[in-house]
């Protein structure tokens, strides 16, 4: 269905155009943002006074550019904007509290063993009752709560989101309406996403995807998966599951961990999995730190899993380079970034054998700078980026308008 626009959508959608601005180039004068965005210097003094009374952005030094009264740069106030972000999995817990900077004010984090949705959602509240009692928090600085879980996502009558979590490998997680579960310990507003796509958006607004509108983040965690993000906008596809390739077919016999009757690459990449395997090696591991070591020393069994996925990853990468042309690739999440790397220049050699096609541009290939934190970081930035970021389907009316 198309839909029109209004006047009020436009100056919210200009009001978040001039915050981008500012988070990404600041500081920066008033002048220089209308000259990159086409508004009037008149509408950016009068969305930036808004934003300084808002304490969203703050002035800063005063600038001289040849003729002319000096200009004051402005540039984004941290203390702004508060979240917190919650990366959930079935052997891990990160929670962190994040600024609107970027900066992470505290974090905790705890080992787990699947454990059941009543004692997650507990352990979460507590995790959030935690960070906000053991940091100086302006409680009306505090915007909301972003959940990052494994996927897949399903959504119910009137679009409550709820979560599957992978029912062969998460079974007493499907279908547990998570958001309301954690909505009776807090009432700040929840924003939930998968890891991988929470990892996406989180490095689209603070790490190295600043730099690209348009690219695809590969997150290692207990499994594998990844977020599209297109346009700078998160890719979510028609039922919120778009960049499952963990689920992409391979031939068994190429993989040890291979067990399922459809076998697929994620199956590869399962940590849990691959700890087991290793320990029928003779190769003790049990966290990512492990792995890790076992990289240093060039462990043999190590070494093969990691070899055998940079040749399945080739395939994948291929396809997703064919599919959907991104300007770039990055791989991130829980894996150690000396891992993440040889990956990265495995993929790379991989790329260049299977091109049917030489491209005059090819995606690029980067490792997160957020580190192993880098999905409870995303996390994060779920009500940041809902609330603040210039997404164009903020000019769209509502349907009951």
């Amino acid at each position: 269905m198309l839909k029109g626009t209004n006047l009020n959508y436009t100056k919210a959608y200009n009001y978040r155009i001039v915050l981008e601005m500012i988070r990404l180039h600041g500081p920066i004068a008033r002048s220089d943002i209308a000259h990159s965005t086409g508004l009037t210097v008149q509408t950016v003094a009068n969305i930036s006074n808004r934003l300084l009374n808002r304490k969203l952005i703050r002035e800063g030094e005063r600038r001289t550019n040849g003729r002319g009264a000096p200009s004051t740069a402005l540039e984004v106030n941290p203390k702004g904007a508060l979240s917190i972000g919650i990366d959930f999995n079935r052997d891990h817990l990160t929670a962190v509290l994040v600024d609107l900077a970027g900066k992470v004010k505290a974090k905790v984090f705890f080992e787990l063993n699947s454990p059941e949705p009543e004692k997650a959602v507990e352990l979460i509240a507590s995790s959030i009752e935690h960070l906000i009692k053991h940091v100086d928090v302006n409680l009306s600085e505090l915007i909301g709560v972003g959940v990052g879980l494994p996927g897949p996502l399903e959504i119910i009558g009137n679009e409550v989101v709820t979560n599957a979590v992978n029912p062969k490998l998460f079974p007493k997680w499907k279908h547990v309406p998570i958001i309301e579960m954690i909505g009776k310990h807090t009432k700040l507003p929840i924003f939930l996403e998968n890891n991988a796509s929470s990892a996406a958006i989180g490095e689209r607004w603070y790490g190295e995807g600043k730099a690209y509108a348009n690219f695809v983040y590969a997150f290692f965690g207990i499994g594998f998966g990844s977020g599209i993000i297109i346009n700078g906008q998160l890719y979510n596809g028609n039922n919120r599951n778009a960049g499952e390739i963990g689920f992409f077919p391979i031939d068994a016999s190429l993989s040890p961990l291979s067990v399922d009757p459809k076998p697929h690459i994620g199956e590869h990449f399962n940590l849990n999995s691959l700890y087991d395997w290793l320990e029928k090696n003779g190769a003790h591991a049990s966290e990512p730190e492990d792995l890790l070591t076992l990289f240093q020393k060039k462990n043999p069994f190590f070494m093969d899993w990691l070899n055998t996925g940079i040749k399945l990853l080739g395939s994948v990468f291929t396809s997703v380079e064919y599919l959907l042309d991104p300007e770039a690739i990055i791989l991130g999440g829980r894996l150690p970034t000396s891992i993440l790397n040889y990956i990265k220049d495995g993929v790379a050699i991989q790329l260049r054998e299977l091109r049917v096609l030489e491209t005059q541009s090819i995606p690029i290939l980067l490792t997160t700078s957020a580190g192993a934190d880098a999905a409870a970081l995303g996390a994060a930035t779920l009500p940041m980026f809902n609330i603040f970021a210039a997404n164009p389907d903020i000019l769209l009316k509502k349907d009951d308008e």
